[in-house]
């Protein structure tokens, strides 16, 4: 994560030192011998830097964790749909055939995240304070982090498998380590609502750092690469909304509102019609107003996601298509696809959000709107495409260079929860106004007032899960998403949205596997059930 990782942490190091130290001081009679190229734990922490190493380490820990986001957010919903090189993992996750044996059920960099939180939640105490360069707020402000960033992993994992081993305590000696029975995810959750609660009272506004003479000023680029304030508002009303908390959930998306850190616009120029609606994805640290969270990579720092392999198909470029846009997400953006399609013409097509946006035509230039292999763009391109019957070089990243930013959270996110949340309290005229933010900064037609007074709430909803489909396609929210609507009593919104793009060999199946909720879930992976006498398949 380059603008906040100046070096490679070693943070890692002191956390497996400390877990050997118990084997080597048994050898301590023959060998006496202090290295130098690695950190005890015991000597960790001994000022600011240290404690800035650890909370780094605690964030890198997030990289690893966007193929996860993105490939079980996406491919087991409706707006993606396995590519020609999808391996059998992938097609089971499509087909909600899921077998322990699949990589996706491997949790264990949901719990390296934990992990290092605990750690620096548990440690940070350890720090010697000063004014000047680690106060009592720094470290508050740290330990809030940490505490976001645990609550992020457990609500993922409780989303991907129910309940799930919990513990709060970081495994930092081998002796330690325990194998723990699963917790009820309501007790999880419960947890993940205080941890929240604390991160929004020890978190700041916006991140401060030190300048060279010593004084603080606001960095911009970490402020959107760590966690603040707003942040934690957007996790806590996904969490609220996950438990049909709406009121809380409200009650959240306003206190995110009044941070006053996030005025939606793009360019800093006003809502903007949808011509700079894509500087969302290539811009990255230079647009400041519309990401809150994101995970960042750097090619020249050899931290590359999988993101480029997994949606591109060009082998030249490294790509492997695995996951491609499915026709349903295309025809939402694009009715009259594969036929034609328009990139003005905003009463007929998503002008500005679908081709050349959201997606493309496929390699090598892109722009062939009759392609048989359409992408997704968000991760590829360095600009939009624009429809063409002759090829023209595209503006796309160099090979291998699979860097774009991955917003973890975002305004148009923020704002069509915050939509969600409205509706299911009732206030059906503000839910219409939020969700015509978003739509009117795309350049989208907007919905009449009296939408509000003529549709039900369950309509109201219909219209704001298809736009989070426009706006947030591919970021990792499609499958949840669904899943939270369905827990709301609408299960047919789930079954009917996975149905609608699968083949209709395979219609059957899913109409007598997604009845049951339980089959939302992931199974447990068979090496856990191996390892862990405590754990039961569910």
């Amino acid at each position: 994560m380059k603008t906040f990782f100046n070096k490679r942490l070693t943070f890692a190091t002191i956390v497996v030192v400390s877990v050997l130290v118990t084997a080597i001081s048994s050898c301590k009679k023959f060998l006496d011998v202090k290295p130098t190229d690695v950190t005890r734990a015991q000597d960790f922490l001994g000022d600011y830097w240290d404690a800035q190493y650890m909370l780094r380490g605690t964030y890198e820990e997030l990289q690893p964790l966007v193929d996860y986001m993105f490939v079980l957010g996406e491919v087991q919903a409706d707006w993606a749909k396995p590519g020609t090189g999808a391996d059998s993992d992938i097609v089971q996750l499509a087909e909600h055939r899921v077998k322990p044996t699949n990589r996706y059920t491997n949790w264990g960099p949901y719990y390296d995240l934990i992990n290092r939180a605990n750690y620096l939640i548990k440690n940070i105490y350890r720090v010697p304070r000063d004014q000047n360069n680690f106060s009592l707020f720094m470290m508050n402000q740290y330990i809030g982090e940490a505490k976001y960033l645990r609550a992020f992993a457990y609500f993922h994992l409780i989303r991907n498998w129910g309940d799930v081993p919990f513990t709060t305590t970081p495994v930092d000696d081998i002796s330690k380590v325990s194998y723990l029975s699963v917790t009820p995810q309501n007790t999880i959750l419960d947890s993940i609502e205080n941890d929240l609660t604390q991160a929004f009272t020890n978190t700041d506004f916006a991140i401060n750092v030190f300048n060279e003479d010593g004084t603080l000023r606001q960095s911009n680029e970490q402020t959107r690469h760590r966690v603040c304030k707003g942040t934690v508002c957007a996790l806590q009303a996904e969490v609220y909304l996950w438990r049909n908390k709406y009121a809380q959930a409200n009650a959240a998306c306003q206190a995110w509102f009044n941070t006053g850190q996030y005025p939606f616009i793009l360019n800093g120029s006003g809502p903007t019609i949808g011509d700079h609606w894509f500087d969302i994805f290539t811009l990255g640290n230079q647009l400041f107003n519309e990401p809150m969270f994101m995970v960042n990579f750097s090619y020249a720092t050899r931290e590359t996601s999988t993101l480029m392999a997994l949606t591109s198909n060009d082998p030249a470029s490294g790509g492997k298509y695995v996951v491609a846009p499915s026709d349903v997400a295309i025809k939402a953006y694009n009715p009259n696809w594969p036929n034609s399609v328009s990139v003005t013409n905003t009463a007929t097509d998503d002008a500005y959000r679908g081709f050349g946006g959201t997606y493309a035509g496929g390699a090598p230039s892109y722009n062939r709107v009759g392609s048989p292999n359409p992408v997704i763009w968000k991760y590829l391109g360095t600009g939009k495409v624009a429809p063409a019957t002759i090829d023209v070089p595209p503006p796309v990243r160099l090979p291998y260079r699979s860097e774009g930013d991955f917003h973890i959270t975002r305004q148009g996110d923020m704002y069509l929860l915050w939509a969600e949340a409205l509706n299911r309290v009732g206030d059906k005229s503000n839910a219409i106004s939020k969700l015509n933010a978003v739509r009117g900064r795309a350049g989208m037609p907007t919905y009449p007032s009296t939408t509000a007074t003529t549709s039900t709430n369950d309509q109201i909803e219909d219209l704001i899960l298809k736009e989070r489909g426009l706006e947030l396609g591919y970021e990792g929210h499609r499958w949840y998403d669904l899943m939270r609507v369905a827990r709301h009593g609408r299960p047919r919104v789930l079954i009917d949205a996975v149905e609608n793009r699968a083949p209709a060999s395979l219609k059957p199946y899913l109409e007598s596997t997604l009845t049951d909720p339980n089959k939302w879930l992931l199974p447990y992976n068979a090496n856990e059930l191996q390892l862990n006498p405590n754990l039961k398949q569910h």
